[in-house]
C-alpha cells in the first residue's frame, strides 16, 4: 500500500504544483458547520462544470470530486444548501445517495461509494436563492449595459452552488469550464483570461490548494488594466479610469508585503471590483474582490494605500497560504489581516497611518467590548451547531487578534517576531492551522530559547480568556487624530474654517476632523464647503455626505444623490439619516421609488422595510 501511494503522488505531482493534503496528515478539527467527514474521506481535486443561465438564475452542471478514502468507508458526505441534485456517478458508474433535513447550515448529501472509489460525480442546478449567488440584473451594475453574478461563499456560502466539504480547514486544488453567454467574461480564483472570447466557455485551473470558501467566480461585462507584471485590476469599462487611479499604490503594496512576509504564494495579485459587492472586501486568491464603495474618483495626488486592500493582501499569507481549521480561529485569519495592514503601512513608510490603525483597533474594542457576552470575547471560540458561523467575525477576531500581535511583537522585537512568523506561515503552507498550530510555532521558535517570555505574555489570557490583557501595549493617541483634534477644538470653539491651520493634510485627515466635529458640521456647512470643496468632489467624505442629508443642503445633494445611486451598503446609513425629518422622509421616498431598480436584492429588502413597512416583493415572491 505504501508503495501505491507513492506512486500515486509521483504521478499526481506531474500536474499540480502543490500537492494535495497527504492522506497521513491529521484531519482538521471537527466544524460543527459542516456536515462533512474529512477524517474518514477527503476530497483532493474538484472539476466543476457548470453553465451559467441569467435568465433562470442558475448554474447548472457537475462537480466531480477526486477522493481519497482514508477509513475505507462506503459513504462520502458532502454539504448542499439550496441546489438540486440529479444524479451522482461513482468512477463513471451510476449510484444512490440521500440527503438529510435541512438545517440552518444546510443539508448532508450522502453519497453511496466503494472503499476503493476514486471519483465522485454530482449532476445539479442551484435555486435562484442560492446564498453564495448573487445576481445582478443590468439596471444593478455601474455601466447599466449587461447583467452580472458573483460569488461570494465565507463562511459558509460555498454549499450553496457546490456540492462540497464546506469547511475551512479542507483544501483541495480545482479546474473549472464555465459556459457563460457571448460577449461576457468569466474569472475565477485561478489562472484568468484578460479579455473576452467569441465561445463564451472558459476554462480554469488551480494548482495550489485551497478550502472551499475561496472557490469563487464572477461573469459580467468586465475589462482589464494591468498595473505591473503581475497586478491588475479587473471592473466594468465605465469604472476603469477611476479604479486605476485610486489603485495606483497596490504594486507598491505588494513588494513591501513580501519584504514582511517572504515571497508572495500566489503568482498574480488582482483585484475585482463587482458592483453592489456586499463586503469591504473579500480576499479570493488571485482575485481579491473589493467594494466599489472603496473608490472616491477625485482624483487625490498623492494617492493614499486605502486599509481595505492593505488588509486583503496580507490575507493573501494569513487566510489563503494557511487557513483556519474551523470558524473558532478566525483571528488566524482576520486578526493577522487587521495587524498586517499596519505592518504594510509602515513598510510603505507610513509610520503614522499604522499608529492610527493600532489607536483605533484599542478604541473600537473599548467601545464594543461591552456589548459581547464572555464567550464571544476569546480569541478561540467554542461554537454549538446552535451558534452561527458570521458570528466569529467580530470585534475580538479582528480588533483583538491585531492587538494580541501587536503584543507580542513589542514583548519579543520585532525581528524575532518576524522570524516567528515566517516559519510560522513556512511549516504550514497550505495547510489549516489552529491555536495550537500557532502556539506550536511560537514554542519552537521562540520560547524554547526565552523561556522567561512565558510569564510576560500571558497567552491563555489572550486566546482563551476574555476581555483584554493588562499587558496590551497598542498606543492609547495617535498623533495623525489627535492633530486632527486640535483643530476640530479650535473649530467648535469659533475659529472659523478658513483660519484653520490643514495646510498639507491628506483627505485621511481631513476624514478625520469631519469625524470629530460631525455633530455640528450641519450648523456650518456653506463655511466649511468655502474652504474644503466638499460639494464639488465626485465622492465627498461620508461625513459631510450625512451633514448633508441631515440638513438636505442644496450645493451638497448632487454628489449626495450620486453616491445613493452607486448601492453601496452605505447607502443605508444616508436613507436612516434622511426619514429623521419630515422633509428628508418625503425627499426618500421620491428618490427610492427612482433608485430601487439600480440596488441589490439585500439593499432593497432592508429599504422596503425601512421606507415602505413591507417586506421586499423580491423575498415575499
Amino acid at each position: 500500500m505504501f508503495a501505491v501511494l507513492i506512486l500515486f503522488f509521483a504521478v499526481a505531482a506531474k500536474h499540480r504544483a502543490v500537492l494535495p493534503p497527504s492522506i497521513i496528515d491529521a484531519a482538521p478539527p471537527r466544524d460543527v458547520f459542516s456536515f462533512a467527514q474529512p477524517a474518514e474521506v477527503r476530497t483532493t481535486h474538484l472539476a466543476l462544470d457548470l453553465t451559467v443561465d441569467f435568465d433562470a438564475r442558475q448554474l447548472r452542471g457537475s462537480a466531480t470530486h477526486t477522493i481519497v478514502n482514508i477509513a475505507r468507508t462506503r459513504t462520502l458526505v458532502l454539504d448542499i444548501r439550496d441546489l438540486d441534485v440529479t444524479a451522482v456517478a461513482i468512477d463513471g458508474t451510476p449510484t444512490t445517495w440521500t440527503t438529510n433535513l435541512s438545517n440552518a447550515f444546510g443539508q448532508a448529501l450522502s453519497i453511496d461509494i466503494t472503499p476503493f472509489t476514486r471519483t465522485v460525480r454530482i449532476d445539479y442546478v442551484t435555486r435562484p436563492g442560492a446564498a453564495g449567488l448573487h445576481w445582478l440584473t443590468a439596471a444593478q451594475t455601474i455601466g447599466g449595459v449587461a447583467p452580472l453574478v458573483y460569488a461570494q461563499n465565507e463562511p459558509i456560502a460555498a454549499r450553496s452552488w457546490i456540492p462540497i466539504q464546506d469547511t475551512p480547514g479542507m483544501r483541495m486544488t480545482y479546474e473549472a469550464t464555465l459556459r457563460v453567454p457571448p460577449g461576457m467574461l468569466a474569472l475565477m480564483t485561478a489562472v484568468n483570461p484578460t479579455e473576452t472570447n467569441a465561445s463564451g466557455v472558459y476554462t480554469f485551473r488551480m494548482d495550489r490548494t485551497v478550502p472551499a470558501y475561496l472557490i469563487v467566480f464572477v461573469v459580467g461585462r468586465l475589462a482589464f488594466r494591468a498595473l505591473d507584471e503581475r497586478t491588475g485590476i479587473y471592473t466594468e469599462p465605465e469604472f476603469m479610469d477611476d479604479v486605476a487611479w485610486d489603485m495606483q499604490f497596490v504594486p507598491e503594496a505588494v513588494d513591501a508585503a513580501e519584504r514582511i512576509l517572504g515571497p508572495y504564494p500566489w503568482e498574480r495579485y488582482d483585484l475585482l471590483f463587482p458592483p453592489s459587492f456586499v463586503a469591504g472586501g473579500m480576499e479570493n486568491p488571485r482575485l481579491n474582490f473589493l467594494s466599489p464603495g472603496i473608490i472616491a474618483g477625485n482624483g487625490e495626488s498623492p494617492v493614499l494605500p486605502h486599509g481595505y486592500v492593505l488588509h486583503e493582501i496580507a490575507h493573501s499569507w494569513a487566510g489563503d497560504l494557511v487557513t483556519c481549521a474551523t470558524w473558532s480561529d478566525t483571528w488566524l485569519n482576520e486578526g493577522f489581516a487587521t495587524y498586517y495592514e499596519k505592518r504594510i503601512y509602515q513598510e510603505m513608510g507610513n509610520d503614522e497611518r499604522a499608529e492610527v490603525g493600532w489607536y483605533f483597533d484599542r478604541t473600537s474594542w473599548d467601545g464594543t467590548v461591552g456589548s459581547l457576552a464572555p464567550g464571544s470575547q476569546v480569541l478561540h471560540r467554542q461554537f454549538t451547531s446552535s451558534e452561527q458561523p458570521g458570528n466569529a467575525f467580530n470585534v475580538a477576531s479582528y480588533q483583538k487578534g491585531s492587538l494580541f500581535l501587536k503584543m507580542l511583537e513589542d514583548k519579543i522585537g520585532r525581528d524575532a517576531f518576524d522570524a516567528f512568523i515566517r516559519e510560522y506561515l513556512r511549516r504550514n503552507a497550505f495547510h489549516w492551522v489552529d491555536d495550537h498550530a500557532f502556539l506550536g510555532a511560537l514554542q519552537d521558535t521562540v520560547l524554547d530559547a526565552h523561556p522567561a517570555l512565558v510569564s510576560q505574555l500571558r497567552l491563555d489570557e489572550w486566546i482563551y480568556g476574555s476581555g483584554l490583557p493588562s499587558n496590551v501595549t497598542a498606543p492609547l493617541s495617535a498623533r495623525m487624530w489627535d492633530r486632527a483634534g486640535v483643530q476640530a477644538k479650535a473649530f467648535r470653539g469659533g475659529t472659523a474654517a478658513s483660519k484653520l491651520n490643514t495646510a498639507g493634510w491628506s483627505s485621511l485627515e481631513i476624514d478625520f476632523f469631519l469625524q470629530q466635529i460631525a455633530d455640528v458640521i450641519p450648523t456650518r456647512m456653506p463655511e466649511l464647503d468655502a474652504q474644503f470643496h466638499f460639494s464639488d468632489m465626485n465622492t465627498p467624505p461620508f461625513n459631510w455626505l450625512i451633514a448633508t442629508a441631515k440638513k438636505l443642503y442644496g450645493p451638497g445633494m448632487p454628489a449626495m444623490e450620486r453616491f445613493l445611486m452607486r448601492g453601496v451598503p452605505n447607502v443605508l446609513s444616508l436613507y436612516s439619516t434622511l426619514i429623521q425629518t419630515p422633509a428628508g422622509r418625503t425627499y426618500a421616498l421620491a428618490f427610492y421609488e427612482h433608485a430601487r431598480e439600480h440596488y441589490e436584492p439585500g439593499i432593497q429588502t432592508y429599504l422596503d422595510s425601512l421606507l415602505l413597512g413591507r417586506r421586499s416583493l423580491l423575498i415575499a415572491a
